[in-house]
Parts: C-alpha cells; sequence; structure tokens
C-alpha cells in the first residue's frame, strides 16, 4: 500500500465504507476462520469443507437484500450446479481426522455453518466497502481488522504468551512463510479483487469451489487417489462455473 501510494486513501476514504470493511474482516476472518479450524477439529476436514458450501447461499440471501441482485434462473442453476459438484468432491474423501467416528457433534456441526455464515457475510460486507476505496488499501484495512480482532480474542483467553513463543521458533516461522505469502497476501488481494469486480453472491460462489483445487494438490502432494466419484464431482463444478459465468 505504501509502495502504491495509497496511505491516504484510508484517511480519504468515508467512514462507513471503513467501518463496514473492518467489519467485514472481523466477521470474516477472526470469526469465520475461527470457527473454521474449530470445526475441523472436532468434525474432520471432509465435513467441515462441506459446510462451506453454505457460504454462497448466506452471501446470495445477503447479497439480494442488501443489494438488490438479481436472483435470476440461470445464476440459481449454476449455483446448485457448483454446489453439487463441491458437495460430491467433498463427500467422496474420507476424513483422516479422528473426530471422524460417525458421532453426531453438534457443537461441530454449527462451529462449521458459522463459519459458512462468516465467510458469506465478510464477502458481502467487503463488496459494500470496496467502492469507496482502492482495492490495495481496502484489503490492507480487512486483514489488519481481522488481525487485530484476533490478538483481542487470544489476549482474553490468555494466550498471548503461547503463540509468542510459537511464533519465536524459527521453524514454526519456516513453516508459516509460504503458507502465509500464498493464502493471505496474493490469494486475498485476488479475493477482494474478485468481490470488487463480480456480484457477491458470484464471488461467494466461486470461493466455495476450493475443495475441488485441493481435490487435485492432494493427489500430487500426498498421492491421494483420483476415484471417478470425485472427478465426477470435479468436472460438475466446472460445468457450474461455465453456467454461472454466462448466466452473470
Amino acid at each position: 500500500m505504501v509502495a502504491l501510494g495509497e496511505t491516504g486513501t484510508l484517511f480519504a476514504a468515508p467512514p462507513a465504507a471503513l467501518a463496514v470493511v473492518a467489519v467485514s474482516g472481523i466477521v470474516g476472518l477472526a470469526l469465520g476462520d475461527t470457527a473454521l479450524f474449530a470445526a475441523v477439529g472436532r468434525i474432520g476436514v471432509h465435513r467441515t469443507l462441506l459446510f462451506q458450501t453454505l457460504g454462497p447461499v448466506f452471501a446470495a440471501v445477503l447479497a439480494i437484500g442488501f443489494y438488490g441482485e438479481a436472483a435470476g434462473v440461470g445464476r440459481l442453476a449454476g449455483v446448485a450446479v457448483i454446489l453439487a459438484g463441491v458437495a460430491l468432491v467433498v463427500s467422496s474423501e474420507r476424513s483422516r481426522s479422528a473426530a471422524d467416528t460417525g458421532r453426531a457433534d453438534i457443537l461441530g456441526y454449527s462451529l462449521a455453518a458459522l463459519a459458512a455464515l462468516g465467510q458469506g457475510t465478510g464477502v458481502v460486507l467487503a463488496k459494500d466497502g470496496l467502492g469507496e476505496m482502492p482495492l490495495v488499501a481496502a484489503s490492507f484495512l480487512r486483514l489488519a481488522a481481522g488481525a487485530l480482532a484476533m490478538i483481542v480474542v487470544v489476549g482474553f483467553l490468555g494466550r498471548l504468551g503461547t503463540v509468542a513463543a510459537a511464533l519465536a521458533r524459527p521453524r514454526t516461522l519456516s513453516r508459516l512463510a509460504v503458507p502465509t505469502l500464498l493464502g493471505n497476501y496474493v490469494s486475498f488481494l485476488l479475493l477482494m479483487a474478485g468481490v470488487a469486480l463480480a456480484p457477491a453472491s458470484v464471488a461467494a460462489v466461486l470461493l466455495s469451489t476450493s475443495p475441488v483445487f485441493s481435490f487435485f494438490l492432494d493427489h500430487v502432494l500426498a498421492g491421494t487417489p483420483i476415484t471417478a466419484r470425485g472427478l465426477g464431482g470435479t468436472l460438475l463444478a466446472v460445468v457450474g462455473v461455465a453456467v454461472l459465468t454466462m448466466a452473470g
């Protein structure tokens, strides 16, 4: 932001826009991601990701209510096909979590639904404020608000010392460096650009296709076999993206 000379844009933006982007960071990152990781620990990866497909549903409802975005037949069909494909891909994976015992975990499922709600709400709120400030400045504000909220939460839980000690270890920093660069900077800027340029409900739907990409990454990096069911779901999601794009 400093290199692009956009520091002053934060001071020039309307207070309402600053507030809504900051809140989107708190809701989408601090609340949504915390609930996501907590859910993974309780009900496993594949069940949590399956619940994440509810994010576009929340975003679509909110976008229609806030922005009056049209819910045309083509867009609804694309949403349905993408969600069906993503759900098929995720459900074809067997959770490696010890929590995957088949027992009902109401708290785990509630946390997964809360994570999806946080993601969908965060996208819609960010969309509302992006028209008032440049992309990089808005991304900075959203990340900063989410980070500050997490510091408050960790401090409230009395775990600041534990986190600081973990970050002081070179091994921890080396393992976090690449995921942080790719996930919290590169992809986050692309995410914000997508939210700014596409309808909020469409952006949220495309975000829900991340399990499709992880399907192939798992095969390359971990040797997970590509099943017919998983491949079919992937192709179905791609078809859904095409339908949604043409409808938009």
